[in-house]
């Protein structure tokens, strides 16, 4: 979302500068844009108002920098204070943290953004994410916990709800400043290529699937939200009705924690060497590059779906909260939807077969329906509100 975000502002402002805070941050020097560590530790030192103590904050970040064996920290809390305080604005696009799928102290990282902002002065604009639901089981103290995401998100300019649950539950709390949009990668048109985002690419280095094959790709979550034999059966089974209609099929392990997985779902298959593997760290503009080949996708991970749908190739979800809904609803494919708490296994099945014969008539639907959302760009829409 970053980087739909930083070009999007770009395009508005073209020497506007862009300071990215990201929570994991390995070897900021690969890209071709500033990143800084908004991480434990720093967001601890401003939480606290600790890097406003010019003499204390040194001594914290060596003592930090010694204990971690790392260095990244070296100057970043004077850098990042300096970007905050001198900022036109903060837009927020970490994601999904505000809500009871999160614990309270996951939610309130959003609301330590919005606390620092205010103590600057800065304006915020909270970018197409999820929100919700709010139940976290303990009555009493969800009631004191809403009133302070409520008291937080009030300063926002703009909220931005990905999905109709959140932004419902957003207005239940009275407020006045959110809208519903869909995800960022999707409404902006413009995305940029790996060489735009890296200091040193070489194109050579990642793999790429044969034009009109298959894209397979899995969620460990899933075996977490479902039944894990019934989660690894279907993907199996999945994989052999894939092969017996005769597709070409790439495993393509978006997360590393996804690569031990596909052993054990392989070893479940009639045939382990009928299937491709594609792994590895990639950037991504390469996996929208690698998604793009394929004809249509089986996915799991919300925005390999979101990449394929910005390239009008259809998706078979397997999910479980209601954003894959939301997301297929936008392109006219909540059919293909599956929850996998009630995995309906001959239906997920039958699908497949459907989507063979008419992937390219979904694929037109798609491209028609994103054409119609990316008429208007949530991006200019937010700088609009800092305005008025």
């Amino acid at each position: 979302m970053f980087l739909s975000l930083y070009w999007g502002l770009k395009s508005i402002y073209k020497d506007c500068e862009v300071t990215g805070f990201a929570f994991k941050v390995d070897a900021p020097d690969q890209y071709a844009f500033k990143l800084l560590p908004y991480d434990d530790y720093t967001r601890f030192l401003f939480k606290y108002h600790l890097n406003d103590i010019p003499l204390l904050t040194p001594i914290l970040t060596y003592l930090a920098s010694r204990l971690k064996k790392n260095d990244k920290w070296n100057d970043t809390p004077r850098e990042m204070t300096a970007a905050i305080r001198d900022a036109d604005a903060i837009f927020d696009a970490s994601g999904y943290t505000l809500g009871s799928g999160w614990s309270k102290k996951g939610g309130r990282r959003l609301l330590d953004t919005i606390k620092t902002a205010k103590r600057y002065d800065t304006k915020i604009i909270l970018m197409p994410q999820s929100f919700g639901p709010f139940d976290w089981g303990t009555q009493d103290d969800d009631a004191d916990f809403l009133e302070e995401v409520k008291e937080g998100l009030q300063y926002a300019s703009r909220i931005y709800a990905r999905e109709r649950e959140g932004y419902e539950c957003l207005k239940s709390l009275g407020l006045k400043n959110v809208e519903l949009s869909a995800d960022l990668v999707i409404r902006e048109k413009f995305f940029p290529d790996a060489d735009q985002i890296l200091a040193d690419h070489d194109a050579r280095n990642a793999s790429y699937p044969d034009q009109g094959s298959v894209g397979f790709i899995v969620n460990e979550n899933l075996f977490r939200v479902g039944d894990p034999d019934t989660v690894l059966n279907l993907y199996a089974r999945m994989l052999d009705k894939l092969a017996d209609d005769g597709e070409k099929v790439y495993i393509l392990t978006t997360s590393t924690v996804d690569e031990d997985l596909v052993e054990g779902i392989l070893a479940k298959t009639r045939s382990r060497a009928k299937f491709n593997l594609i792994s590895g760290e990639y950037s991504s503009p390469e996996l929208i590059d690698m998604i793009a080949r394929f004809k249509y996708v089986v996915a799991s991970r919300y925005h390999s779906v979101v990449f394929a749908y910005r390239n009008a190739v259809p998706a078979i979800i397997l999910g479980w909260a209601t954003k894959y809904s939301d997301l297929a609803l936008h392109f006219g494919q909540q059919g293909y939807v599956f929850d996998i708490r009630n995995a309906d296994v001959d239906g997920i099945i039958d699908q497949i077969e459907k989507m063979g014969a008419n992937h390219e008539t979904e694929s037109q639907r798609i491209r028609d329906r994103l054409e119609d959302i990316q008429a208007t760009s949530v991006v200019q829409e937010a700088v609009a509100a800092l305005q008025g």
